[in-house]
């Protein structure tokens, strides 16, 4: 599509964040130089970090206003100045079209989704902890309120959701898609290291799971074989499971059991293993949604946490000819894998937002309802009095994600991820158990406990 239709409108339109984080100031700095669109308040628990953010946008200090109530918000607005604060449902208060929380907070999203969309305002739930657990009840609020509730482009659910959707479109065949994970494994031939992020390991060419495409002997023990040389090095993580979520309960698709694959894979390996089992692949069966992690040289290009598909080949003349032309198909020619090797966090937004705004469509799903939640299974013995503190990475000591079904809240169901985490352990819990609403201490006053019970009887009932 012409992307330049989201622009013919009459006047601006306004937007606030929450949130000023790496995400949120990827936003701000790239809002100010998009057309059409302006950014009136920001909020952030620290306020010198939201001024900060602006500051570095390109907005003058001395047009910035701390505000701690409506009355100076509305004044500030009508100044042309933008409204700093801590309070985010101040926000909610504000002449907004648009909402865009970016705080990561699962209880800060459900409080400010739920009362943007109270108050007519269109949701960008860029906090993927929220969307998880609340994202269908919040979507259905949206629509009742003749609102908007979606995913934003630039994170990887959007971006995974509208290829996928793009390919459904074009009638392809459509038997897997997902993400890469957010940092590549990156070999160095001279030093004969493997790094993903911050981790560095060193492997030998004997180990089984060498770089070059699968082309002979067993190709699942081959990845398997890599996955165990380096699993010093993450996975896949809280992260890849949370968004998976979201984008299955999006579109409806599903995961092919309680762990994601996540495969150690070279970019032209992808239609190769991710296929269904009886053809050579990893999948117990089709229109899953799974996570890869990319393989490559430290002098080639890789998947940049981007987004992909894989498609079934019906036409053979016409994928042969793609292939000749660089794209990546099995060695059958059954197979091909379609994928965008980035996603630019809040760079890329302002589509997700002039969509909601403009054409009253998200970029997310249009009927989203609960398909997976992602619960917490316990690996080690963890003990009654122990909090579930999430590291930086939102991983938890002791404890895995899993995918599970959708459950109502119940003594015996399982917990979700970031309803547990934070909470208090009630009981022990031995390694390999997997996490119920009775083991953890209900927060007292939890919206978004409160939501989930909501979304229950919505969709579950």
């Amino acid at each position: 599509m012409n992307y330049q239709l989201l622009l013919r409108i009459e006047q601006p339109v306004r937007a606030g964040l929450i949130g000023t984080g790496a995400f949120g100031n990827s936003f701000l700095f790239q809002a100010r130089r998009t057309p059409n669109l302006e950014i009136i308040a920001v909020c952030d628990q620290d306020i010198d970090a939201a001024r900060r953010a602006c500051i570095h946008s390109g907005v003058a200090a001395a047009d910035l206003a701390v505000c701690t109530t409506a009355a100076e918000a509305h004044a500030a607005v009508e100044a042309r100045k933008t409204v700093l604060t801590t309070d985010g449902l101040l926000l909610t208060e504000l002449p907004l079209d648009v909402l865009i929380e970016a705080t990561g907070v699962p209880e800060a999203g459900a409080r400010h989704g739920l009362a943007a969309i109270q108050q007519g305002q269109h949701v960008i739930m860029v906090s993927k902890e929220t969307a998880a657990v609340a994202g269908p009840l919040l979507a259905a609020k949206a629509r009742q309120a003749g609102v908007v509730y979606t995913t934003g482009d630039g994170d990887q659910p959007s971006m995974c959701i509208g290829l996928l959707t793009w390919a459904e479109t074009l009638g392809l065949d459509v038997v897997c898609a997902g993400k890469a994970t957010e940092a590549d494994y990156v070999y160095t031939p001279a030093a004969g290291t493997v790094t993903n992020g911050r981790q560095t390991v060193t492997v030998s060419d004997d180990g089984g799971w060498d770089l070059w495409p699968l082309t002979a002997g067993d190709p699942l023990a081959r990845v398997q074989a890599r996955s165990r040389t380096l699993a010093a090095l993450p996975q896949a993580g809280v992260a890849e499971y949370t968004e998976m979520a979201i984008v299955m309960n999006d579109t409806g698709y599903g995961h092919d059991g309680e762990r994601l694959h996540a495969p150690i894979v070279r970019l032209q390996e992808m239609p190769e293993l991710l296929r269904p089992a009886q053809d050579g692949g990893l999948l117990r069966r089709e229109k899953v949604i799974d996570v890869v992690n990319c393989l490559r040289r430290d002098d080639e290009a890789g998947m940049g946490g981007g987004v992909f598909v894989v498609v079934r080949c019906h036409d053979r003349d016409s994928w042969e000819l793609l292939r000749r032309k660089g794209h990546l198909l099995s060695r059958d020619g059954d197979y091909a894998a379609l994928y965008m090797p980035y996603h630019l966090l809040g760079v890329e937004t302002a589509t997700s937002i002039f969509s909601a705004a403009v054409l009253g469509l998200p970029t997310g799903g249009l009927d989203t309802r609960p398909v997976t939640e992602v619960g917490i299974r316990a690996t080690a013995n963890l003990r009654a009095g122990q909090r579930l503190v999430m590291d930086r990475d939102h991983a938890i000591p002791g404890a895995t994600p899993v995918f599970t079904p959708p459950a109502p809240v119940a003594p015996d169901a399982p917990v979700p991820f970031y309803m547990a985490a934070g909470a208090t352990l009630a009981v022990d819990a031995e390694a390999g158990t997997l996490l119920t609403y009775r083991m953890i201490e209900e927060p007292a006053g939890s919206v978004l406990w409160a939501m989930k019970r909501e979304q229950d009887r919505l969709f579950l009932a």
